[in-house]
């Protein structure tokens, strides 16, 4: 018998809804880290580094629910730029996309200055500055990839925030995704409902961490010659 997961606009919508959530939220904390994390880690100890520090552990210190009851208080109701809840535009996206990704940067960010600074302290890195070539293009040319692995594999790592996130915010946020329907089919005792979100949030981990392990190998090929017979 086949397993449906229905939400309140048909078949299929919840897996959908909550997938474009978890993207969006993921690539806008990267919008928000990536920056901040390599301008950190160009200068250990500088104005950016504590600037990012004090930002990461306040925003660490902070559940989802409350970074999301912020946001509603600041940008709903005083501002009246965005709508609290529901989901009917892309605007009622906002909210609960910017939840997501601030608990995701405020990790990602300080992983990725440690990647920077340590591959800038690196002698291949020391090298290619005696050859001439500046701090900037040194790190675009060697240094990039090997930075880039750890992030990677701390980013597929985060997916587990994001499956523990999204129930929290889509309940605070009455965002008709996978989440807010499993917190209703809990309460409502259906078994089927609960095996089946539990199978897909699964099978959404497992790919999730098998194309950043791709990704690791893609970056550093010696990994593939390492794991050859």
């Amino acid at each position: 018998m086949a397993l449906h997961l229905r939400g309140r606009d048909g078949a299929g919508a919840p897996p959908r809804y909550t997938v474009g959530l978890g993207l969006i939220g993921w690539l806008l904390s990267y919008a928000i880290a990536l920056p901040l994390g390599i301008v950190a880690g160009f200068r250990p100890g500088g104005v950016v580094d504590r600037i990012s520090t004090a930002f990461a552990v306040t925003l660490a210190s902070l559940p989802a629910f409350l970074i999301g009851i912020g946001l509603i208080s600041l940008f709903a109701l005083a501002l009246r730029w965005l709508p609290p809840a529901g989901y009917r535009t892309g605007a009622h996206m906002v909210l609960p996309a910017l939840t997501l990704a601030l608990g995701l940067a405020a990790y990602s960010v300080r992983i990725i200055r440690n990647a920077v600074a340590e591959v800038r302290r690196a002698f291949y890195m020391t090298f290619a500055r005696m050859r001439g070539l500046g701090a900037a293009a040194a790190f675009r040319q060697h240094g990039l990839r090997n930075a880039a692995i750890p992030v990677a594999t701390f980013a597929a790592l985060q997916f587990a925030y994001v499956v523990d996130g999204f129930i929290v915010v889509e309940t605070l946020f009455n965002y008709p995704g996978l989440g807010d329907l499993l917190v209703r089919s809990l309460l409502a005792r259906d078994v089927p409902v609960i095996v089946g979100a539990a199978l897909f949030i699964g099978l959404m981990y497992a790919s999730v961490n098998l194309l950043a392990d791709l990704a690791c190998l893609k970056l550093d090929p010696r990994r593939a010659a390492r794991a050859a017979p």
